[in-house]
């Protein structure tokens, strides 16, 4: 019998060894995966070597894995950046990363990102007080390049928090730099001291190659020939020579094409929590410029971290992700998070309306079929039990298929019925 996607990922890591020798002391860093279906693990163990690493995964492999770019004094239940009452954690260092990606994925655009990757190399190593740690393959649309830092002078700053704030400056400094000479970078990768990247050895779990350490004379060998050396399971994807284009009908024509009297019919659910005067669930629709893939789940990761947030379900429909938090939060502060995140439209409904309305289903036409049904695809979870949870919105998740038992909460809110509406659109 033909093995499954992720049989082939779990046979992977049973018969491959993980090398973290490019690490200074990888039982300083924090290790993080997503599993099959989709939540999130931090290892609650130091991981030295392999084998450490695969005692804390045990049975529970994982879809897509990954290291953080800081070491730290203890990587074990690394505080929140909000969390003012557990001690300032010490950054011990910080490995600087530069994330070449260059989307969607294809050999002609793989190739761009290998020449930005040389030509930045070359520029780093010339100009910034730096050593070569590594760079690797990141096993879909681009390279890594990651080396350590040779002025030590910011990480003997007594203060915790003043050292980790100057490390993140010196970075942005560092991006600009390199900005500026035209090197087309993740801008969020760089200067984030609590970042995690995709870790060499792991496989990529959309693509199904592996993330894979490469040498920069790499940069010069032909793509094909680059790929050739890099491992991947046997169903991995087959990378097209180009991209395919996605091309636009005018607005004239498409109004032309429309069915007159044509219907789709949606569910929609209020962020308000019924039985309340002035709390709200976050729930929205991501922007489709976040895409669907590890940088969506990044973003929506460093929010409930940053705003320390109790959990997070996500879905998605193919082009973007649903993002459901079931929290109890006042109006004023869902107002705020959404302006924060650019949703300054859903935002301004929210502070004059007091409430908005989110699809939660799929489309579905006058014929009867559905189209774009969101699925569930993760849980990123704080472990934050001093929230209060939305009675009203944990039975929303019930319905959408996500066992969900209310006793397990401490404190709840509202009522337990969502509003739920139908809506009718021509």
């Amino acid at each position: 019998m033909e093995s499954t996607w992720n049989e082939q990922i779990i046979a992977h890591y049973k018969s491959n060894t993980i090398h973290l020798d490019w690490l200074s002391k990888p039982s300083q860093h924090q290790f993080r995966w997503r599993t099959f279906e989709g939540r999130w693990v931090t290892s609650k163990r130091r991981i030295r070597n392999h084998e450490t690493l695969m005692k804390a995964i045990g049975k529970n492999f994982p879809s897509d894995l990954y290291v953080s770019t800081s070491s730290w004094l203890n990587p074990i239940e690394l505080p929140r950046l909000r969390d003012t009452e557990a001690s300032y954690p010490i950054l011990i260092d910080h490995l600087i990363v530069f994330d070449i990606d260059v989307a969607p994925l294809s050999l002609k655009n793989l190739e761009k990102a290998k020449n930005v990757a040389k030509g930045l190399h070359a520029f780093v190593m010339e100009n910034e007080s730096v050593e070569f740690v590594n760079a690797t393959f990141s096993g879909s649309k681009g390279f890594h390049l990651i080396y350590k830092d040779t002025d030590r002078n910011k990480f003997a700053i007594p203060n915790p928090k003043e050292r980790e704030e100057t490390v993140r400056n010196e970075r942005k400094e560092l991006l600009s730099r390199v900005l500026e000479q035209g090197f087309e970078v993740d801008e969020r990768i760089t200067a984030d001291t609590r970042r995690i990247i995709r870790l060499p050895g792991s496989i990529h779990g959309k693509t199904g190659f592996q993330c894979t350490s490469i040498d920069t004379n790499h940069f010069d060998m032909p793509l094909k020939r680059l790929l050739e050396q890099i491992p991947k399971i046997e169903h991995a994807v087959i990378i097209p020579k180009k991209a395919k284009a996605i091309v636009k009908a005018p607005v004239k024509e498409k109004r032309q094409t429309v069915v007159e009297h044509e219907h789709s019919y949606i569910m929609e659910v209020s962020n308000h929590l019924p039985g309340t005067k002035d709390r709200s669930a976050l729930l929205f629709w991501t922007p489709y410029s976040w895409g669907t893939d590890a940088e969506c789940f990044e973003r929506l990761n460093n929010l409930i971290e940053v705003e320390n947030l109790g959990y997070g379900a996500l879905f998605s429909d193919g082009e973007r992700v649903l993002f459901i938090c079931p929290e109890s939060i006042t109006r004023a502060k869902v107002v705020k998070i959404l302006k924060d995140l650019g949703m300054e439209k859903l935002s301004e409904n929210l502070k004059q309306r007091e409430h908005y309305w989110v699809r939660i289903s799929g489309i579905m036409d006058d014929d009867g079929i559905w189209h774009n049904e969101p699925k569930f695809i993760s849980i990123i979870d704080n472990n934050n039990s001093k929230s209060i949870y939305s009675r009203a919105h944990l039975t929303l998740l019930t319905k959408l298929g996500i066992p969900i038992d209310s006793s397990q909460y401490e404190k709840l809110a509202g009522k337990s019925e969502p509003s739920i509406r139908m809506v009718v659109r021509d």
